[in-house]
C-alpha cells in the first residue's frame, strides 16, 4: 500500500512539472492593447492638468485652449480602457473586475485604476459641462462650482498616472522595469505626450474648422512646456539608467545585455530624437517658428508612445525561465483592434465638434 501511495504521489509530481514547463512561454502576458492604454491615459491626464492651469491658477497665456484640451481629455480617456477590454479577448471578463477581488484593495493597483477611471472621467464630463455653462453661456455663478471640479480632478489625474506607474513598477521580477522612480517617469512622460498632442490637435482644429489664424506666442508656450517636461524626462531617465547599470550589484550584468540589444531605440532615438530635439526647440528661437513647433509636437507624442513600447513589450523580455530574452511578434487581430481605438478616437472628437457648433477656443474676458 506504501509502494503504491509513493508511486502516486512521484506520478503527481511528474505531471506538475510537466504543467510548468508547457505553460513556459515566448508570449507575454501584456501586449500592445496594454502599451497603448497607457499611452491614451497619459495624454488625457496630462491634458487635464494643463486645461486647470487656467481654470484653478488663471494662467492667462493658456485660456484660449483650456476648453480643447479638456475636450481631448475626456475622449482620450473614453477610449482608453476599451484597450483593456480588447485585452480580456472575451469582453465579459470585465465584470469579474467589478465583482472579485475588493478585499484585496490596497495592495491591488488595478482596484485603484477601476475607480480612478470611473470617478475622474465623470469629473472631467462635469468640468466640461461647468467650463461651457461659464464660458460659453455667460454663467458667471457656476466658476466656483467649475474651480472646485477642477481641483478634484486634478488630484485624480495625478492618481492615474501614479497608479498606471505602480502596474508596472510592482513587478519586482523583471528588472528593467522595477524602480521606484516610475511615478514620476510616467507623470513626466504624460506631459510630454499630452502637449505634443495637444500643439497637434490645435493646430489641425486651426487649419480645419475655423478661421482664426495661428498664434504663434500660444505655441511658444506650448513649446516651452513640451521642453521643460521633456527635460525633467531626460534627467530622470540618466538617474534610472545609472542606478540600473552601475549601481545594481545584482542584475546589472543582465540589464547590460539588455542596453546592447536596445540601447539605439532607448538611447538614441527614444532619448535623442523624441526628446532632446524637442528640447533644443522649446528653449531655443525655434519655438517662435510654427513647423518647428508642430515637429517638436509629433515627436513628443512619437516618444512618449516608445517609451510605453520600451516598458510594456521590451520590458517583460527579461529572461527567468528562458535562456535568453523573449521576442514579441505583433498579433494581426490586435494590430487591427488599436487601429479601430484610434478611429473609435477620431470620430468622438469630430462629434465634439459637431456638439459645440466647432466653437470650442475661449475668447473675450
Amino acid at each position: 500500500m506504501k509502494n503504491y501511495y509513493g508511486k502516486a504521489k512521484e506520478f503527481d509530481m511528474d505531471l506538475s512539472i510537466i504543467h510548468s514547463l508547457i505553460s513556459i512561454t515566448p508570449e507575454r502576458p501584456w501586449g500592445l492593447n496594454i502599451a497603448n492604454y497607457l499611452f491614451l491615459t497619459g495624454i488625457s491626464a496630462a491634458n487635464f492638468i494643463f486645461a486647470n492651469f487656467y481654470f484653478i491658477f488663471k494662467q492667462d497665456k493658456i485660456k484660449n485652449i483650456a476648453f480643447l484640451a479638456l475636450i481631448i481629455s475626456f475622449i482620450f480617456l473614453m477610449v482608453a480602457p476599451l484597450n483593456l477590454i480588447d485585452d480580456l479577448t472575451q469582453p465579459g471578463r470585465i465584470f469579474n473586475v467589478f465583482l472579485y477581488g475588493w478585499e484585496n484593495f490596497f495592495t491591488s493597483p488595478m482596484k485603484w485604476g477601476v475607480l480612478l477611471l470611473i470617478f475622474f472621467l465623470i469629473v472631467i464630463f462635469f468640468e466640461i459641462y461647468l467650463a461651457y455653462q461659464v464660458f460659453f453661456k455667460n454663467q458667471s455663478k457656476k466658476q466656483k462650482m467649475l474651480f472646485y471640479f477642477g481641483v478634484l480632478g486634478f488630484i485624480l489625474a495625478f492618481g492615474i498616472e501614479f497608479y498606471t506607474a505602480y502596474l508596472i513598477a510592482i513587478l519586482n521580477s523583471f528588472v528593467f522595469l522595477h524602480t521606484p522612480l516610475m511615478p514620476l517617469l510616467f507623470l513626466a512622460s504624460a506631459f510630454v505626450s499630452g502637449i505634443g498632442m495637444l500643439i497637434l490637435i490645435t493646430q489641425l482644429y486651426l487649419k480645419f474648422f475655423t478661421d482664426e489664424k495661428l498664434n504663434i506666442s500660444l505655441f511658444s508656450i506650448l513649446a516651452k512646456f513640451l521642453a521643460f517636461f521633456a527635460m525633467l524626462d531626460i534627467i530622470l531617465r540618466i538617474f534610472w539608467f545609472s542606478f540600473l547599470l552601475v549601481f545594481n550589484t545584482d542584475d546589472r550584468f543582465v540589464a547590460k545585455i539588455f542596453f546592447q540589444k536596445e540601447g539605439f531605440l532607448i538611447v538614441f532615438i527614444d532619448m535623442g530624437l523624441c526628446l532632446l530635439l524637442p528640447l533644443i526647440i522649446g528653449f531655443s528661437k525655434l519655438n517662435q517658428k510654427p513647423l518647428f513647433v508642430i515637429l517638436a509636437g509629433y515627436l513628443g507624442v512619437l516618444g512618449s508612445l516608445m517609451f510605453r513600447y520600451t516598458l510594456v513589450i521590451k520590458g517583460q523580455s527579461f529572461p527567468k525561465t528562458t535562456p535568453s530574452f523573449l521576442e514579441y511578434h505583433i498579433d494581426f487581430s490586435n494590430l487591427i483592434s488599436i487601429i479601430c481605438n484610434y478611429g473609435l478616437l477620431i470620430a468622438f472628437f469630430c462629434l465634439a465638434l459637431a456638439f459645440f457648433n466647432k466653437n470650442i477656443l475661449i475668447r473675450g474676458k
